[in-house]
């Protein structure tokens, strides 16, 4: 047989975190043929890795692909920042939100050059607004049909259900519900909990209960500590997620490798009084009387909590050049207000987002270590050089790796490459992907191990990585000596395929 390519003489970190070995990777078509001296078969084409690691195509079960930054995969589909960084598979879909109809954006998205393989789950804030729902509980007729959407979006390919930024009336017992036929399904629930802060070991607590109600494996989405009330809370997180696994439970984090998370300033704003306004008429409403005194207090204890609103750095989704890359101090000394005031003046203008930088580095490491925590990088699909960016959208997987495994000791090769491709991969039911196995299909990472590294910075965010020369996607090359083909190979994946 003649092999269509051949990846020569690398050290091959399979994935399942066993000890690397020195050998040749053949490729037929989409999937991995052999593994092992090749030499004297015949090839169409090979790529010299010696010297580097060949690991499993990295897996992101934590991106937002499918909206922002110019409308997401749809509107920007050969943007390179993902593919340079290794990954070969994003799951969208994530913080509650997603696509509706799940299978009518999948079936766009296929059309489409895609660079890397991609996925969704099905967001349940997404779910309640096709019930129309609204600010309240959900009533019992109400759980129903959620349950036969995400049915729907569980025949349609999904490969679980997300939730996020949820307030108090959506109830746990609504949530473990919705979720059972996602169970049914073979999904999984993966959740930005509703407090990463104060409130962190009742959400954690909170997962695991829904967890053993739906009878879901869950994902805790981006675990953290945020802000200074949360940072000591780590050791009990971590102990409640090993509890709930001896019991028998599938409860997984992911974490990405930054001091600064993503979202909007509109978070500074309490949840209940942003929808108390717009119940009103409007964001505008927060100006009214009655709220006025509320909103300021409450913008100000979530600022406090951060440590001040010089941790709050502008990044709009559309590009605002008056405060791009600047602080909410910076700002509201520009605008000669108080920085609530700006917080809340933007908020009403929306599409204001930011980098909070409340997370302290010995937490993150603590997290990364952790057996049941892998790789995720909670971003975008990003234009090289548009708008403000933050870093994890070009160097999360090159930072786990390079930064933290090589420099800083944490993890072995073949440790870090199980969290950034097998652990991921098989969390989702990837069972074709994240290991490198005879009929594996050919997803397939080459990096050196001596110079993988993230450049960019919450300075200079648009900076692709170094040390990745050659990514492979369905046994064709995506990157091949540090520059992406002309052709893209990525799929759109649906769960049981």
């Amino acid at each position: 047989m003649t092999l269509d390519l051949i990846i020569r003489g690398g050290t091959v970190a399979d994935g399942t975190g066993a000890p690397g070995f020195v050998a040749d990777v053949g490729i037929v078509g989409d999937r991995i043929h052999a593994i092992g001296d090749l030499a004297a078969a015949e090839v169409r084409d090979s790529i010299d890795a010696t010297g580097l690691i060949v690991a499993p195509g990295f897996v992101d079960v934590h991106n937002h692909a499918s909206n922002e930054m110019d409308g997401g995969i749809l509107n920007i589909p050969t943007v390179e920042n993902q593919i340079r960084q290794g990954v070969t598979t994003l799951i969208s879909g994530n913080c509650g939100g997603s696509p509706w109809p799940l299978g009518e954006h999948l079936d766009a998205a296929a059309t489409l050059p895609i660079r890397q393989n991609y996925g969704l789950l099905v967001g349940m804030g997404t779910l309640r607004g096709q019930v129309n729902i609204g600010s309240q509980e959900a009533s019992p007729e109400q759980v129903a049909a959620m349950q036969d959407l995400a049915r729907r979006a569980m025949d349609e390919g999904a490969f679980g259900m997300s939730t996020g930024y949820f307030p108090d009336f959506v109830t746990t017992e609504e949530i473990a519900a919705v979720a059972r036929p996602i169970a049914e399904g073979g999904g999984v629930y993966a959740t930005h909990m509703r407090s990463e802060g104060p409130r962190l070991l009742e959400s954690i607590a909170e997962t695991i209960r829904i967890c053993e109600e739906s009878g879901c494996p869950a994902q805790i989405s981006h675990i953290k500590t945020w802000g200074v009330s949360a940072w000591g809370k780590i050791d009990r997180s971590l102990e409640l997620i090993d509890e709930a696994a001896a019991r028998g439970l599938d409860i997984t984090a992911d974490r990405y490798p930054y001091v600064a998370a993503f979202s909007g300033i509109a978070n500074t704003v309490p949840t209940a009084l942003r929808i108390e306004a717009a119940n009103r008429g409007g964001l505008e409403h927060l100006y009214d009387e009655d709220l006025a005194d509320a909103v300021r207090d409450g913008v100000n204890a979530y600022v406090a909590e951060l440590g001040g609103p010089e941790h709050i750095v502008f990044a709009p989704l559309d590009p605002m050049p008056e405060i791009d890359g600047k602080s909410l101090a910076e700002v509201a000394a520009e605008r000669g207000e108080e920085p609530w005031q700006s917080a809340v003046a933007l908020t009403i203008q929306g599409r204001v987002s930011c980098m909070w930088f409340a997370m302290r580095e010995e937490n993150i490491a603590t997290f990364m270590r952790h057996p049941r925590v892998f790789a995720a990088s909670d971003g975008h699909l990003r234009v090289l050089g548009k708008g403000v960016s933050h870093p994890r959208n070009y160097g999360t997987f090159p930072r786990w790796i390079g930064h933290y495994g090589r420099d800083m000791g944490l993890f072995t090769v073949e440790e870090v490459v199980r969290k950034c491709s097998a652990m991921p991969a098989s969390k989702l039911g990837l069972h074709n992907r994240g290991t490198l196995a005879p009929q594996k299909i050919a997803d397939i990472t080459i990096f050196d191990w001596e110079t993988i590294i993230d450049t960019a910075t919450f300075e200079a965010p648009h900076s692709y990585p170094k040390g990745i020369p050659h990514v492979i996607v369905a046994g064709k090359p995506g990157l091949r000596d540090g520059a992406v083909a002309e052709a893209s190979y990525g799929r759109v994946l649906r769960l049981a395929q």
